[in-house]
């Protein structure tokens, strides 16, 4: 499990350190007081309790006197009470205070960066996967079982709660906000100026909730006739410019930046949707190609090969863009599958086989429904084989991830 645990370490015992100390400090000023109180044994029955009074705590001694007291008995036991209070009420105000902070701190551990995976594996979740700490749980269990390390997560829409980001993180999970920017793309000429802003403050709001990486989907223009007039040239100046504005942002957030691109885009020079891998390897940290079979519509030899079409797009573009991370979105769903005779769980194997094959820098599974059913069945088989591929194919990153 890949996770940064020193910050963690380090806050654990500076906590417990001071912990102890202050209640050693109790410990001590009990001590001392009682010599004062067992003086009175003969006399008087001691009790100590606390109560909370106006929000905070006063300890009171009450002493039962077997006999009356004397004028001078009466002035002792009020100078015992007014010791104690002031012991106790010394030890509170570093105490609770301190108790209060410890639980802010642990409550701010969403912001505690973790350390990214070598080798990306992931999942997607919607946003209302997300938002339900219990199936949220449950995908942060399932991803531990079966040696995930990464959640895709849309964020617009509801935010997560900082406990929730901090329940992903400590679990080893490396989180990942996804961040749409032109829904079905882009359908103007420009982009407007005000949902420009918009979604660079939906970049803002996950990186300052404790997300590590936005990976922003969607750049593009609309696969429209009326847009084809548009030079490629001029789309690529905006959608530069989208990423350029990204990345400053990301940058002086201290958080990476993914993308997502079509498929076809590994393989094609230019596109006139005006994505391009060349644009796109400038600015992002990480780009995630979606090379899933089914949708390379009117190519039926790509739909039936899930391994040779995943492996195809990874290949060509860590060749174009050999500084940028490719970790592509690989089919979890069964869209188009029987063309290749395979069910659901070996369709999914054999792209991870391509990951492997190809040296990409992970994968991200894609499921709309978030059922990962087929998912988990086909990381177990691939967990099982993994000895034979490792001897079959050595120099593999998911080979060594897995093991």
């Amino acid at each position: 499990m890949d996770i940064n645990s020193r910050p963690f370490s380090f806050v654990f015992v500076m906590a417990f350190v001071s912990l102890y100390s202050s209640m050693t400090c109790l410990r001590s000023n009990i001590k001392n007081i009682n010599p004062i109180v067992q003086n009175f044994s003969n006399k008087t029955s001691a009790q100590i309790f606390t109560t909370k009074t106006s929000g905070e705590t006063t300890a009171l001694a009450n002493i039962v006197s077997e006999t009356h007291n004397t004028p001078k008995e009466a002035q002792e036991k009020n100078s015992i009470q007014k010791k104690i209070n002031s012991r106790v009420n010394q030890t509170n105000s570093t105490l609770f205070p301190f108790l209060k902070k410890l639980r802010e701190f642990r409550l701010s551990w969403a912001n505690f960066p973790i350390k990214r995976p070598a080798f990306i594996k992931g999942i997607y979740l919607t946003n209302a996967t997300a938002i339900s700490t219990k199936s949220l749980k449950h995908f942060v269990d399932r991803s531990r079982k079966y040696g995930l390390n990464t959640l895709v997560i849309d964020t617009q829409g509801k935010m997560l709660t900082r406990e929730q980001i901090s329940y992903i993180k400590s679990n080893g999970i490396y989180p990942i906000a996804r961040v749409v920017c032109f829904d079905l793309g882009l359908k103007e000429k420009y982009p407007n100026k005000a949902h420009l802003d918009s979604i660079m403050q939906e970049v803002e709001n996950a990186a300052k909730a404790g997300f590590q990486e936005v990976q922003l989907d969607y750049i593009r223009y609309a696969d429209e006739p009326k847009l084809l007039r548009l030079p490629l040239k001029f789309k690529y100046e905006q959608i530069n410019h989208v990423l350029s504005r990204a990345r400053r942002l990301t940058d002086s957030l201290g958080v990476e930046l993914g993308a997502d691109v079509f498929g076809r885009i590994t393989l094609n020079e230019h596109d006139q949707i005006g994505q391009r891998l060349e644009i796109f390897g400038d600015h992002v940290h990480n780009l995630y190609p979606m090379v899933y079979p089914s949708h390379y519509y009117g190519d039926p030899e790509k739909i039936a090969d899930p391994y040779g079409t995943v492996k195809e797009g990874v290949e060509n573009s860590k060749e174009r863009i050999p500084k940028t991370r490719i970790i592509p979105w690989i089919q979890g769903f069964a869209m188009k599958i029987k063309e290749s005779g395979l069910s659901l769980p070996e369709y999914i194997l054999k792209q991870l086989y391509a990951v492997d094959d190809a040296k990409g820098d992970g994968y991200v599974v894609w499921n709309a429904r978030n059922d990962y059913t087929s998912t988990w069945k086909a990381i177990k088989e691939y967990d099982r084989l993994v000895e034979t591929r490792k001897k079959t194919h050595p120099h593999s990153k998911l080979s060594r991830s897995s093991g």
